[in-house]
């Protein structure tokens, strides 16, 4: 699948806020990253996105931006979270949407990394300052939660980075106790290198209509970040057929896409090596 040719050129096509196409601009980002193109529009408007793309796609700034278009820096209320698997995520993260946010208004964008390790104290004296987003690792994240250094109830967007790392890492039970004490009228963006049945499940439980993105491996020359994309419908046919072999498999789903009502497929596997086996037959 391609990339929508109407996808935005320039960053300048999003209508950000001045204060960060500023931002853009001293970063020398001027084109979008084909996920940044794709997600940014739902996303800007509020819905739902859950997006399929891998570390370099740009990611980090796609989401980043469609955070910080919605903190009102007057406001002193944590506004945003952003769930990650990993320490060196959490700064990395904080860093970008620090960079990002560098000109937002007065009294300044306050981003705070949490995570496991980090002296407790520290960290509930920079919550003591109102963060209007946090960077964290589940764990400690709850930590805090629970001894209410975070009041969420003015959360305008949660963001589950790299998801599928954080179920390899066992984070479901403390994600789905994060998730309970969030204000469900919130914005959900989720973002997954891959797209195994159990984060589609994170999507179908946290997620409300959302719109799905998938993006690929591929430089894209002076754009903020690498990447190539696709996009999936907003809406899928699902089709059930009942085969008594398993060797009828590649032969019937073969006839099924050589129908002329089929269009663009999305084909799921269970393991990588029948994806490979798949994709060979289907090229053959």
């Amino acid at each position: 699948m391609q990339a929508d040719s109407a996808a935005p050129a320039a960053f300048t096509d999003f209508n950000l806020p001045a204060s960060l196409t500023q931002a853009l601009a001293e970063l020398n980002f001027t084109q979008p990253t084909p996920v940044q193109a794709l997600v940014l529009p739902p996303a800007l408007e509020g819905q739902d996105v859950a997006g399929q793309a891998p570390t370099g796609s740009g990611k980090t700034a796609a989401y980043g931006l469609a955070i910080l278009a919605q903190v009102d820096p007057k406001a002193k209320a944590v506004q945003a979270l952003v769930i990650v698997p990993a320490r060196e995520l959490a700064l990395q993260v904080r860093e970008a949407l620090k960079g990002l946010g560098k000109y937002m208004d007065a009294p300044g964008l306050r981003v705070a990394a949490l995570y496991g390790g980090h002296a407790m104290r520290d960290e509930v004296k920079t919550l003591q300052q109102t963060p209007h987003v946090v960077v964290a690792t589940p764990g400690r994240l709850l930590d805090h939660l629970e001894k209410r250094n975070i009041i969420p109830n003015q959360l305008k967007v949660l963001v589950l980075d790299e998801a599928d790392k954080l179920l390899e890492l066992k984070f479901q039970q403390e994600m789905a106790t994060i998730v309970s004490r969030l204000p469900r009228r919130r914005q959900t963006l989720l973002f997954s290198a891959t797209m195994p049945d159990k984060v589609m499940a994170l999507v179908r439980e946290y997620l409300t209509r959302p719109r799905l993105l998938t993006a690929e491996g591929g430089l894209v020359p002076g754009a903020a970040g690498e990447g190539g994309a696709a996009v999936m419908p907003a809406s899928l046919t699902l089709r059930g057929h009942v085969l008594n072999a398993v060797e009828q498999k590649p032969a019937a789903l073969y006839h099924l896409l050589q129908q002329p009502e089929t269009g663009q497929t999305l084909i799921f596997a269970n393991t990588r090596d029948k994806v490979q086996e798949l994709a060979q037959f289907l090229r053959g």
